[in-house]
């Protein structure tokens, strides 16, 4: 098996492409390997370890050093680091509106703008989250605003 990489650098995702000229056992691995994709988050919670969907997280906050996973009624903690977490998330559904928080796009109820150029985000939840001046323009642009 042959392996290619490519780097775009306006590649929002991975994307995977099988050439075969047969499913064989080593494809279907391949191919359950790759739907399989870590679309989940480990967090905990009162000692118990809880496994959250991507589409579940509303929004993830940092305070005193400690990584925090707001869904619908739950707060969860995680031991990754924002950037980690930024990295894994798929860019389509979530962005940084902070420096301390990462947004679930699709729990965004309402855009407010401020004066000095920040935006008040109402989420699902009833939260309102600050995008800072610097991460505006890109929210902007990522959400067609």
């Amino acid at each position: 098996m042959k392996i290619h990489i490519l780097y775009d650098d306006n590649a929002e995702e991975p994307e995977v492409t099988v050439v075969c000229r047969e499913i064989t056992d080593e494809v279907s691995r391949l191919l359950r390997a790759a739907e399989s994709r870590e679309d989940r988050l480990t967090v905990m919670k009162d000692g118990q370890i809880f496994i959250l969907r991507y589409p579940d997280i509303i929004y993830i906050d940092t305070a005193d050093k400690r990584t925090f996973v707001y869904t619908s009624g739950e707060v969860y903690e995680t031991g990754q680091r924002l950037y980690e977490l930024e990295r894994q998330l798929p860019a389509a559904d979530f962005f940084r509106a902070n420096k301390s928080c990462i947004v679930g796009i699709r729990h965004i109820r309402s855009i407010k703008a401020d004066i000095d150029g920040r935006l008040l985000l109402t989420m699902d939840s009833g939260d309102k989250l600050w995008v800072s001046r610097q991460y505006a323009a890109d929210f902007r642009k990522k959400i067609g605003m």
